[in-house]
């Protein structure tokens, strides 16, 4: 795009960033009343946006309308304790807002260990969009939500500083490569662990 055309990218942004935010506040609240039966859940959170990483990301030629297609602009995240719970909060979350895509994130070779998730795409409920919201051309018909476990998402997070960061010598290649698999492996055994523990409640509701 064009130098100019971002420069209205920007300005578009910034002026419904405020919506987006409260959209974000509204979403935050109805995933929790959502998931308010549901165990071992340690966080649940949602936030707007930034303008730079929007206009980063805006900039990019497979978006050629990024104000109404890109989905991230509000997104959620839920942290589940274990993996079995990961379903449940899936299908609770399926039910109250129907997905409109869904994608489990994993390495994409049996021998590797990384970046694991469960990503969905959701309508925005329409009760949700003020009437300032449709009233302004191009704005989002979706959000953006995660669920991980802790383990996931204690990876996930400072991976995403640190494994991007220009090219890696092999030796803290290698280091990566042994936290990702301890991550994996204690996501695991952790799971496996409660299952012995507390069987009658793990992936289920109370």
């Amino acid at each position: 795009m064009h130098l100019k055309d971002m420069q209205q990218i920007r300005e578009s942004f910034v002026s419904r960033h405020s919506l987006l935010r409260s959209l974000a506040d509204e979403l935050e609240v109805k995933t929790k009343q959502a998931l308010e039966d549901v165990p071992h859940i340690d966080r649940i959170a949602f936030r707007a946006k930034g303008v730079e990483s929007f206009v980063a990301k805006a900039g990019k030629e497979k978006y050629p309308h990024p104000l109404r297609q890109l989905e991230d602009q509000v997104s959620g995240r839920v942290i589940t304790f274990f993996r079995d719970d990961i379903a449940v909060v899936r299908d609770v979350l399926m039910t109250w807002f129907g997905d409109v895509e869904h994608e489990i994130k994993a390495p994409a070779i049996a021998q590797e260990f990384g970046y694991e998730s469960e990503h969905f795409v959701f309508v925005i409920p329409d009760h949700m969009k003020s009437d300032e919201w449709q009233e302004i051309p191009d704005m989002p018909e979706t959000f953006e939500l995660q669920i991980r476990t802790l383990f996931m998402h204690a990876w996930a997070e400072p991976q995403h500083d640190l494994g991007y960061k220009g090219d890696p010598d092999p030796e803290v290649k290698r280091e990566l490569a042994w936290i990702a698999a301890s991550a994996w492996g204690a996501d695991r055994t952790l799971n496996e662990v409660a299952r012995k523990l507390s069987p009658q409640d793990l992936g289920e509701l109370t």
